[in-house]
Parts: structure tokens; C-alpha cells; sequence
């Protein structure tokens, strides 16, 4: 997006903006996401949405300071607001605080390489489908821990505050409703993220005796190897 500057300076309405902002985070361009954001507060200096995106776009920038004052300026104005309260504690535990004093919080991953590890017939990537809308996924993290909400013939994924984020394709989530109704436990992880896909990671943890040997996907390939083949390609 290399004209993104440009662009954001000759908008000037709140809408268009804020889509704008949204299309930068996604293709994490921080400081231009700091920039618009910043120009749709001079509009509304109460819009909730902006604020959230300003404080996510700091704390990616590493500037967790800034990112905590702007989490308490909206807990401030909407004090029951999820998004904020949340990554105000994400704040306070890469400070090394506990949870922000609010032991609730469910706890993050910081090694991405090992949490995305390969293990054959207990790990997949998968796209969603059936997405939120792009200002929700612009919220996301590689690695964030995300829940699984099984449904009568459906899986739908959530994070950890239950804000949906998209379901499995319906052949996926019919094996493993069966695994999961069976006794096995799995996990997943935000793998990647744009506008209009995002990618998962499963992992097994536990299998059921009911299946000791039958394993939870049947990828014949490590999807890596295809990665690399496709960039080589």
C-alpha cells in the first residue's frame, strides 16, 4: 500500500478514514495507523473504535506507555468496554505485571515458533469462514489463543473474551465435533490475518482412548514444505 500516506491525508471524512485505518492495520503499517487514527480524533474525540486501533498500533509499535494511557482514556469513557480492558492487561503483563491485576485473563503465548510446531495427525492450518467484519480482525495477533465454540452440526471460533471470529468449513467441523463429543481437547492459535482471510492453527493436546489410533486430520504433506514449494514455484 505505499500510497497509503497520501491517501489519508486528502480524506476527509470520518468513514473513509476509518476504513483506511483498518486496511493499515491489517498490513501492519503502525505509524500510518497511529497517524489516521489520530486525525479521526481530531473529529470525534470520543470515538471508541479509533481509540482501540491507537492503542493497538502503539502497542505494536512497542510503545506499551502510550498504549495504556489510551486503554485508560476509553475504560475511562466505556468502562465496560471488552477490547480495551483486554489489551490493557496484555499491556500490563509484557510490563511484567500479572494479568493487571486481574487474574481472569487468560494467559498469551510469546514463542510463536513453538506454538505452531508440526506434529502429523494432531496439528492443522485451516482458513475460516463466514468472517467478522475487517474492524474486529484488525484487533488480532499471530499467536493470540482463540476458543472453539461447538455447536449442534457447526464450530465457530471465537477469542478469549468471545468475540466471534469465523467458523470451520463444515467437513472439519463434523470430524471433530465427533472427536470432541468422544473426549479429545484441542487448541488454537491466530496463524495469520488479512481483510478478508484469516488462517488458524489446531493442535490436538489430548486424544481419547476411543481413538488412540485414529488421528484428529489426515494431512498427507507437512503444510510447510508446501509453503516453501509455493514461494519457489
Amino acid at each position: 500500500m505505499p500510497n497509503i500516506i497520501a491517501d489519508w491525508q486528502n480524506i476527509a471524512s470520518k468513514d473513509g478514514l476509518s476504513q483506511l485505518a483498518i486496511k493499515t492495520a491489517l498490513c501492519g503499517q503502525w505509524d500510518d495507523a497511529v497517524k489516521i487514527n489520530k486525525k479521526i480524533l481530531k473529529i470525534d474525540t470520543t470515538d471508541i473504535n479509533a481509540l482501540n486501533r491507537l492503542g493497538h498500533a502503539y502497542t505494536s509499535l512497542g510503545q506499551k506507555t502510550k498504549a495504556k494511557k489510551i486503554y485508560k482514556q476509553i475504560l475511562g469513557i466505556d468502562p465496560y468496554n471488552i477490547i480495551a480492558r483486554k489489551n490493557m492487561e496484555k499491556v500490563a503483563r509484557q510490563n511484567g505485571q500479572p494479568n493487571g491485576g486481574n487474574g481472569n485473563s487468560q494467559k498469551e503465548t510469546n514463542n510463536p515458533s513453538a506454538v505452531f510446531l508440526y506434529e502429523p495427525g494432531k496439528t492443522k492450518i485451516i482458513n475460516l469462514l463466514n468472517l467478522a467484519p475487517p474492524a474486529v480482525l484488525c484487533s488480532l495477533n499471530c499467536g493470540d489463543k482463540i476458543l472453539f465454540n461447538p455447536k449442534k452440526h457447526a464450530i465457530s471460533i471465537t477469542t478469549s473474551d468471545e468475540v466471534y471470529l469465523g467458523a470451520l468449513p463444515d467437513d472439519l467441523a463434523h470430524k471433530l465435533l465427533t472427536f470432541i463429543a468422544g473426549g479429545n481437547k484441542y487448541e488454537a492459535y491466530i496463524k495469520s490475518v488479512g481483510s478478508k482471510i484469516l488462517t488458524i492453527f489446531i493442535r490436538e493436546i489430548f486424544r481419547s482412548e476411543k481413538f488412540l489410533n485414529q488421528p484428529s486430520f489426515k494431512d498427507k504433506r507437512n503444510p510447510y514444505l508446501q509453503e516453501k514449494e509455493h514461494a519457489w514455484a
